[in-house]
């Protein structure tokens, strides 16, 4: 673990030559992940945490012509969708460039965990129910679970500590809100809830985000 940390601490998740993934946004992510082990260097980072804790950073590297979603459509969506054609046309995935990662194989593993009472452990999002014994019960969090055939099994953390819990009550929070404005309808409480959102600077910009969201979801959003 150690040594683990402190290549994290150097290069964050990508290789020593700055590289790991084909999509330059990835590469960027995995060095971002220095930069935020570097301000909690008790746990490995989550890549979202660059959005949460770097939003200046993201805002000025990203650009609204060419995101991530258009960086994906040009390349994976791409590449996926050019191999299932030529398989239809050949009747067989023998020849197929396609691989099975992880992500892939997750939901197959999850399936037969259940199937055959495997009791694997898995990283799976569940109400908190005292698993994080120093957080909210109805939060909804992610956490190391015992997989078989009676279920999901939620395996004890304890307390995390102050600067973890402090970011996960302001999520927790502006989730709570969103549901509360969808409920009744409410433009105020939608507007405390971004303002809440570490991705957003201040109520102000939150106010004209909203205000765009709205604008762009007329049909489907009625807000008092």
């Amino acid at each position: 673990m150690p040594k683990l940390a402190e290549h994290v601490r150097q290069y964050g998740y990508a290789d020593e030559q700055g590289e790991g993934k084909e999509e330059i946004s990835w590469n960027e992510t995995f060095a971002k992940a220095r930069d935020s082990f570097a301000l909690d260097p008790c746990s490995f980072p989550n890549t979202y945490l660059q959005y949460y804790l770097y939003g200046d950073d993201m805002v000025a590297h990203t650009s609204p012509d060419h995101s991530r979603a258009n960086e994906v459509m040009e390349g994976r969506e791409k590449f996926v969708f050019d191999e299932c054609r030529k398989i239809i046309a050949e009747g067989s995935a023998a020849n197929t460039q396609l691989k099975i990662d992880e992500h892939a194989s997750y939901i197959v593993d999850l399936a037969q965990a259940i199937a055959f009472n495997t009791k694997r452990r898995m990283l799976l999002i569940v109400p908190n129910k005292g698993a994080i014994s120093n957080f909210d019960n109805d939060a909804m969090v992610e956490v190391p679970c015992l997989v078989g055939a009676e279920g999901v099994e939620p395996l004890a953390i304890g307390d995390i500590p102050t600067f973890q819990r402090g970011l996960l009550y302001q999520q927790h929070a502006v989730e709570k809100l969103v549901v509360d404005a969808w409920i009744a309808k409410s433009y105020q409480k939608l507007w405390q809830a971004l303002t809440l959102s570490k991705t957003i600077p201040s109520a102000k910009v939150a106010k004209l985000i909203l205000d765009d969201l709205i604008e762009a979801n007329k049909p489907y959003w009625t807000l008092n």
